[in-house]
């Protein structure tokens, strides 16, 4: 059967909810200002199709760097040793690995003596100058990679209390981050960091084990002093809405009976964002909605219990959990698919069944594996598995599981 694509094209605004396919049923986009576009065939299986905000680069030491940049990590002012891989294979070093020689004190330091020892006319002073202000750039890329936690972190905080086992992760990114900021001068940089970082550890403090009320603002309101003096590393609105849209439109559809209209209504409602699934209440959908209370009942406890499952993970850096909840899935999806198969090979009315059955169980796998990927702002990933084969998509899901291993290490 084929799907429909319903929802808004990307607008240019930060906070654009992006469309998501989804398999074998039309849906919105949750964005209630926005009419339909023409529906368009997609195929089976369909997960997120959204565009992602403008990535963090995946190397250091493209081709086309500045020369100042690419002398000052490759030629002593900055030193960045390759990775084990990197030296195997002969490619640029990681930006995990540069940022951890970033933060090396005697580096940097080393790096600066030696340009005051060597440039002391007014020419070199401002090409050095301008050095600097280059490689604080370069630091602004290699931070956005350091804070991926952080910025996991306050996503989930912005949608409901989080679960206080995040600080001890946060903080010491933080701190080194703070330390090499202080190196190079960053002190509008240092400032705010200083002020995110008492406000989580005044949370940690408290000893709560969820963190909510007046701490969780204190933390959000010391966040957005954080993304206006480095927005490079920290800005969240556009990763966070796209999480938002797959993770909200993939547990509704995990609800029976919830179909198109019933999107349309909620929307109408301002029921579109997760903070405001997990506070209502299934007289409120019901009421302001109109759909019958069993239905809203069953909505409502599908994402209570999601709320109570993200609190029960204890996270850490490497995202174990959730890697391992992702390979617990697409293992389950495999067999699920090989059955299918085995069932579509068959002509008896007990085949075609099953084959019924097991399209469902399908669906509703890959709707798990979405809220996971997009717990893990992975959503570039789910739009390319969105336009691939059933059988392909597995590939995609089992190579990412190979790649995290290596992708989701401690940032030191």
């Amino acid at each position: 059967m084929p799907t429909i694509h319903i929802g808004p094209p990307p607008l240019p605004a930060a906070k654009a909810s992006p469309a998501i396919l989804v398999p074998e049923m039309a849906v919105t986009s949750l964005k209630p200002a926005e009419p339909a576009p023409a529906a368009v065939p997609a195929p089976e299986m369909a997960v997120a199709s959204l565009k992602p905000a403008e990535p963090a680069p995946a190397a250091v030491l493209a081709p086309d760097a500045t020369p100042a940049i690419a002398a000052a990590v490759t030629t002593g002012s900055i030193s960045a040793p390759d990775p084990p891989e990197a030296k195997r294979n002969g490619g640029p070093p990681s930006i995990a690995d540069t940022f951890e020689r970033l933060l090396s004190a005697e580096d940097v330091e080393a790096s600066f003596a030696r340009l005051e020892m060597t440039e002391s006319s007014p020419a070199a002073s401002s090409a050095r100058t301008s050095d600097l202000d280059e490689v604080r750039e370069l630091f602004a890329q290699l931070a956005a990679n350091h804070v991926r936690p952080v910025r996991d972190f306050v996503i989930e905080l912005r949608w409901s209390d989080a679960t206080a086992d995040w600080l001890p992760i946060c903080l010491p990114a933080l701190r080194s981050l703070s330390r090499a900021a202080e190196k190079l001068e960053l002190d509008e940089v240092c400032a705010a960091l200083e002020r995110f970082g008492a406000a989580l550890s005044e949370a940690q403090s408290a000893g709560a084990p969820t963190i909510g009320g007046d701490r969780r603002q204190a933390i959000l309101g010391g966040y957005e002093e954080v993304v206006r003096v480095m927005p490079q590393a920290f800005a969240l609105d556009m990763d966070r809405s796209q999480r938002e849209a797959v993770i909200l439109q993939s547990l509704l559809l995990q609800v029976p009976e919830v179909k198109k209209v019933t999107l349309d209504k909620m929307v109408a409602a301002g029921l579109s964002t997760l903070e405001a699934m997990f506070l209502a209440t299934p007289s409120d959908i019901a009421s302001t909605t109109g759909i019958p209370l069993a239905l809203a009942e069953r909505i409502v406890a599908r994402f209570r219990a999601y709320r109570d499952q993200v609190r029960s993970i204890v996270p850490d850096a490497t995202r174990a959990r959730e890697r391992a909840r992702i390979a617990e899935l697409t293992a389950l999806l495999r067999k699920q698919h090989e059955d299918y198969e085995r069932a579509a090979q068959a002509w008896s009315r007990e085949a075609e069944d099953a084959k019924k059955l097991l399209r469902k169980a399908r669906a509703q796998t890959m709707l798990d594996i979405q809220v996971e990927l997009a717990r893990l702002g992975e959503v570039e990933r789910l739009a390319v598995i969105e336009k691939l084969p059933f059988e392909s998509k597995l590939a995609k899901l089992e190579a990412f599981l190979a790649e995290a291993r290596d992708r989701y290490v401690v940032q030191p």
